[in-house]
C-alpha cells in the first residue's frame, strides 16, 4: 500500500456540495483523496508537505486544447478564423513530423501541468496521432483526445483525408488507446462541419455509441463559418449536428459564440455541454458568447485555452478571469462571480467529459486530482475571500504543486518529467524546421 501523503495547513478550497473553505489538510493514498480535516495527525509512514499560505485547490479541467498547435505559437497572430486556420495553422499541422508533434505535446503539456492543468480534452491533427497519445502518456495527463477529423475534399486544405481512411485508422485508434491506463481516454474528433462531410459525422455518431467515447467538435465559433453550413444545408450549424443526431450528454460543443434560441434550447434539453474559450474567441475576433444567459438556461459550461496560436498562453486562470469580466458589461456587474468561474474549471469541466462522481471537487473517496496555489505574491497576499483570490488576482505561474491520480508532477513550481528550458530550445528547433519545410509555400 501506497504511503499516505498529508498536504497539512493550507486553504482547503474543496468545491464539494457545500463549496467548504477552512484552513486544514488533505490527505492522499495511492490516487485517491483520503481524507480533508482541519487537523489530521499523520501517521508514522505518512509524508508531510508544508502548504500553509497556499490555496489547495481541485486540479483545473480545459475541456478544449490543442496539444499538436503548442508549437505554432506567435507564428499566427492578428488574423480571423479562417484565414488562420488556412495560411497558417492547416500548412504547418500538414508539415508536422512526428518528431515536432511530440516536441509541440511536450511543450503544451508541461506549461498546462505547471500552470495547474490535471485533465484535458484535446484535438490532434489528421495524421500522427500515436506520436501525441504517446507523448501524453508519458507526461500523466488525464486525458481525452484524438485523431481530427477532415474529409470534406473542398474545405479541409491540406489535410484533407478520405472518409474510409480517416475511419479506419480513428477505430485502429480506439481499439489500442481508449482505457490504455487510468488517464488516457479516446474522444472522437470531427474537426467542424465545415471539413467534414455528412458521412463522417454520421459515423461518429455511429461509434460514440458503440464505443462509448466523448464527440469533441468546433460550431458556431465565426459567423463566416455558420454562413457556410447555412448555404450548403439550409441548417444552423448546431441545428445541423442535431440534425444528424450527434446532440446528446457525451458531444462537447467548442465555442459556441453564436447560438441561436433553438440551438440553446436543444443544447439544454440534450444534455449537450459547451466548452468556452475566452482568449481564443477574443483575439481571432470571433465574438464574445453569452455564457451568463447559455447558464441561467441550463446549459454545462466549462473552459478551455484552445491552441497556443489563438491564444497565446495556456493559462487556465486567465481563462476563468476572462469568462467573469467579459460577461459584465453586457449583463451586469454581478453576472457570472468568480465562484462560478471556478466551478466552470472544475465541477463543470468535469461534468463535461462525464466524470464528475471522480473529479472536479476535493473530497473523500475522489481521484487525487490536487493543486497548490501560492498566495504570497503582492496581488493576491491580502485577499481573505478564495474565489476572489482565485479568479481575479492569482495566474498560472503562482502554482507550487501538482497531483495527478496522486502522482506529483510539479513540485514547487518546477516540472518532474521534463526540463521547459530544454523544451524551450528543442521547440525553437523545430519551429524553424517547419518553417523552412513549407517556405515554398506563399502562406508564411
Amino acid at each position: 500500500m501506497a504511503h499516505p501523503l498529508i498536504l497539512k495547513g493550507g486553504t482547503i478550497v474543496t468545491m464539494d456540495s457545500k463549496r467548504r473553505c477552512f484552513k486544514g489538510d488533505l490527505e492522499i493514498i495511492g490516487n485517491k483523496i483520503h481524507r480533508i480535516g482541519k487537523s489530521l495527525k499523520p501517521g508514522s509512514k505518512a509524508r508531510v508537505v508544508n502548504v500553509s499560505n497556499q490555496f489547495v485547490i481541485p486540479g483545473l479541467i480545459q475541456t478544449h486544447t490543442h496539444l499538436v498547435q503548442c508549437l505554432f505559437r506567435g507564428w499566427a497572430d492578428d488574423m480571423s478564423l479562417l484565414d488562420w486556420l488556412k495560411t497558417r495553422i492547416w500548412p504547418l499541422e500538414q508539415a508536422h513530423t512526428q518528431k515536432t508533434i511530440q516536441t509541440s505535446a511536450r511543450l503544451a503539456l508541461a506549461e498546462m501541468q505547471m500552470l495547474g492543468t490535471t485533465s484535458i480534452l484535446d484535438m490532434a491533427t489528421v495524421k500522427n496521432t500515436d506520436a501525441v497519445l504517446e507523448t501524453v502518456k508519458e507526461s500523466g495527463m488525464r486525458y481525452w483526445g484524438g485523431k481530427c477529423l477532415m474529409d470534406l475534399k473542398s474545405f479541409s486544405g491540406p489535410l484533407y483525408e478520405d472518409t474510409e481512411t480517416s475511419l479506419k485508422e480513428t477505430e485502429a485508434l480506439i481499439k489500442h488507446w481508449h482505457n490504455d491506463n487510468d488517464l488516457m481516454n479516446y474522444a472522437l474528433c470531427p474537426r467542424f462541419a465545415v471539413s467534414c462531410t455528412e458521412n463522417i459525422l454520421k459515423a461518429c455518431v455511429y461509434l460514440q455509441d458503440k464505443y462509448d467515447l466523448l464527440i469533441h467538435t468546433h460550431a458556431s465559433e465565426s459567423l463566416e463559418e455558420i454562413a457556410i453550413i447555412k448555404k450548403r444545408t439550409g441548417f444552423d450549424n448546431v441545428s445541423y449536428l442535431k440534425n444528424l443526431g450527434m446532440l446528446n450528454s457525451k458531444t462537447v460543443i467548442v465555442h459556441g459564440v453564436h447560438l441561436t434560441g433553438n440551438e440553446i434550447m436543444d443544447m439544454v434539453k440534450a444534455k449537450t455541454p459547451l466548452a468556452h474559450c475566452p482568449s481564443s474567441n477574443l483575439k481571432l475576433a470571433s465574438g464574445i458568447a453569452p455564457i451568463f444567459d447559455y447558464l441561467k438556461q441550463g446549459m454545462t459550461v466549462s473552459m478551455g485555452s484552445d491552441g497556443a496560436p489563438c491564444n497565446n498562453t495556456m493559462d487556465p486562470f486567465m481563462e476563468m478571469r476572462l469568462t467573469a469580466l467579459l460577461q459584465k458589461p453586457k449583463f451586469g456587474p454581478e453576472a457570472l462571480p468568480a465562484l462560478t468561474a471556478l466551478e466552470m474549471a472544475t465541477l463543470q469541466g468535469a461534468k463535461t467529459i462525464g466524470r464528475e462522481d471522480e473529479i472536479g471537487s476535493l473530497e473523500s473517496g475522489k481521484l487525487a486530482d490536487v493543486v497548490t496555489v501560492r498566495r504570497d505574491h503582492p496581488s493576491v497576499t491580502n485577499v481573505e475571500d478564495p474565489y476572489s483570490a482565485l479568479v481575479y488576482s492569482c495566474s498560472g505561474r503562482d502554482v507550487a504543486h501538482v497531483f495527478i491520480n496522486g502522482k506529483c508532477v510539479v513540485k514547487n513550481g518546477r516540472h518532474f518529467r521534463w526540463n521547459p528550458q530544454e523544451l524551450g530550445q528543442e521547440s525553437r528547433s523545430q519551429i524553424q524546421f517547419l518553417i523552412k519545410k513549407i517556405s515554398c509555400s506563399t502562406t508564411l
